[in-house]
């Protein structure tokens, strides 16, 4: 038993998420290199991203039979289609992302730009249209005009998580304030905030894989005339209260 679930450990469990990790990253890594970095010198990244798309699908089927955890989704309505917002969501495991980028498959992200010149996972960034930032306080809220101009004018969703790092069930983090200064900039640009207990059944540094249910719940858009201190107790209030309740 662990502080993050209540279930006893039992040797089914051991096994099935032994078997389901090692799926995982021989997955992960065969797929980057046999079939994405090949795919990103393709002219057009549909390709390449539908290749991301079955991937996904293939894991969460895996997710779903070996480790025995459903995923249900709620307020799938509230996502828009077909125009630049940006997804800000709580994290705790490699799944969240992978969630979100089964929702809506054109999804982009930001990444650091050490991670950019690193060989074939600079080929996928670059085709799946991941911004570099620069590291260091305030270097990436210089960036905000150009990136929100790129995602209205690309119709394009991008997912930032508001803790900045993964998360334990529990740990309750002051959230980062790039979400408002996004908001800022445009009107047209919906925040989507995505609460989610994902990190109970798949939690951070463990092998453990924890059967049940993982419920992800997107928000509608953020109000656009809040200030920035209503905004973060918004952001608060959606983003760590309802994952904290759905944790119970």
């Amino acid at each position: 038993m662990t502080e993050n679930n209540k279930q006893k450990l039992t040797i089914s469990i051991l096994i099935r998420s032994i078997l389901f990790n090692c799926l995982f990253y021989f997955i992960v890594v065969f797929t980057v290199l046999f079939l994405l970095a090949p795919l990103s010198l393709m002219k057009s990244p549909k390709p390449m991203r539908k290749a991301i798309l079955k991937t996904i699908d293939f894991i969460i089927f895996l997710y779903d039979k070996v480790a025995d955890v459903k995923i249900v989704e709620q307020g799938i309505e509230n996502v828009p289609c077909n125009k630049g917002f940006i997804f800000c969501s709580k994290h705790m495991s490699n799944l969240d992302a992978l969630v979100l980028y089964r929702r809506s498959p054109n999804l982009t992200a930001l990444s650091k730009k050490e991670l950019l010149r690193v060989p074939l996972l600079n080929l996928v960034f670059k085709k799946m249209g991941v911004i570099g930032i620069n590291r260091g306080a305030g270097e990436a809220q210089k960036q905000t005009t150009e990136i929100v101009n790129i995602l209205l004018h690309n119709k394009t969703p991008m997912i930032i998580f508001a803790e900045g790092t993964r998360t334990i069930v529990g740990e309750r983090r002051p959230l980062k304030s790039g979400a408002f200064y996004f908001q800022q900039e445009s009107s047209d640009l919906d925040i989507i905030i995505v609460a989610h207990n994902f990190g109970v059944a798949w939690p951070k540094k463990s092998i453990i894989k924890w059967p049940g249910t993982s419920i992800i719940e997107y928000f509608p858009p953020m109000p656009t005339d809040l200030e920035k201190k209503d905004f973060m107790i918004e952001l608060d209030r959606r983003l760590l209260d309802r994952s904290e309740e759905l944790m119970l």
